[in-house]
């Protein structure tokens, strides 16, 4: 989602206030990545909620990595894929200390998507918003103001001429900049979309799943998913268990950016169900805060859930491209659907 006509005021105005993060680094920002802490004010804080806090990166304003709005990280832990809100995806390496934290980026390419030709699809309509690797190989991108899911070959990134999918009804009358940022391919094959909406306060979201069988995908049932006051749902990300995670975003004058990393359990996603999960952790300040847009999941090497989460700066100097990575530990999902 493009936030650039409220951004760059909204930035302004923090920075008179004094509310602006100041990020220091050796690197500097034409390096490859700046390690940051999650507080400058604390930096040994390593809680956030359920999760354990492993490192944070500010990626570099420059090459082409901005605008950052869907992610996905190998199971090695070693590469990454992200799609950029202006049609194009962006890979890089990835680093961790002794420890297993966090702690570099580099190898960037960045290149542009085949997109939809025809007078409909161009310049901010080719807005893509998430990004989903399917078991079979291929990837899914789905993009806002011209409302459409694409679907991409390639090994290593989204490739080639692409395909639409049926789009969920109701789609086309999403709001032009508030359609689907949310897109999950389950483990059992189903798709799950979850529909932005406007920032008008309502909790509730349109939200669709489509069947695991992919000459079914246009059977999409509808479900609803509800959303903490105030925020709207940005990515999803699927869950070995079946469940998935979604991260939800936060703007307001006077508030700043917030983020929270929600969990919603397997059982809740059904047609017709609501989808109200448990939140495992908020970022707020004085934490690092932006405009995250992106998440991905992936099963460390003891089963813990290691979660990756990158902002959008939507190519503002007065935003940053962050990726952050957490860890949940292996059952603590159990926990949180036994207090539910």
């Amino acid at each position: 989602m493009r936030l650039r006509t409220l951004v760059i005021p909204f930035c302004a105005l923090l920075a008179v206030a004094g509310g602006c993060v100041a990020v220091a680094g050796n690197g500097g920002p034409s390096a490859s990545s700046v390690p940051i802490a999650l507080d400058p004010d604390r930096p040994d804080l390593a809680e956030l909620g359920a999760l354990q806090f492993r490192g944070a990166l500010r990626l570099p304003d420059r090459a082409g990595v901005g605008g950052l709005s869907g992610l996905w990280v190998s199971d090695s832990g070693d590469r990454f894929v992200a799609i950029s809100d202006n049609g194009k995806s962006v890979t890089g390496r990835l680093s961790y200390n002794a420890e297993g934290r966090l702690a570099g980026a580099g190898r960037y390419d960045v290149r542009p998507l085949i997109i939809d030709k025809g007078p409909n699809y161009r310049g901010r309509l080719n807005d893509s918003e998430d990004l989903v690797r399917l078991p079979d190989g291929g990837w899914l991108v789905p993009f806002e103001r011209n409302h459409r899911i694409l679907r991409y070959g390639g090994a290593d990134r989204p490739e080639g001429t692409p395909r639409k999918l049926p789009v969920p009804p109701g789609l086309e009358n999403a709001p032009a900049n508030g359609g689907v940022e949310a897109l999950a391919a389950l483990p059992d094959g189903r798709i799950l979309a979850i529909e932005e909406g406007d920032d008008d306060g309502v909790r509730e979201r349109h939200a669709w799943i489509a069947p695991a069988d992919p000459k079914a995908r246009g059977d999409w049932q509808p479900l609803t998913y509800r959303a903490a006051p105030r925020f709207r749902p940005t990515a999803a990300a699927p869950l070995p268990d079946g469940g998935v995670l979604v991260l939800e975003r936060r703007v307001s004058l006077l508030g700043g950016w917030a983020a929270r990393i929600v969990h919603v359990p397997a059982d809740s996603l059904r047609g017709g169900a609501t989808m109200d999960g448990a939140e495992l952790g908020r970022l707020e300040p004085p934490l690092l805060t932006d405009n995250f847009e992106g998440l991905a999941v992936r099963t460390g090497a003891d089963g813990d859930l290691l979660i990756y989460i990158v902002s959008d700066d939507n190519r503002s100097p007065l935003q940053r491209t962050y990726l952050m990575m957490f860890q949940l530990p292996a059952g603590a999902l159990k926990a949180t659907v036994a207090g539910r």
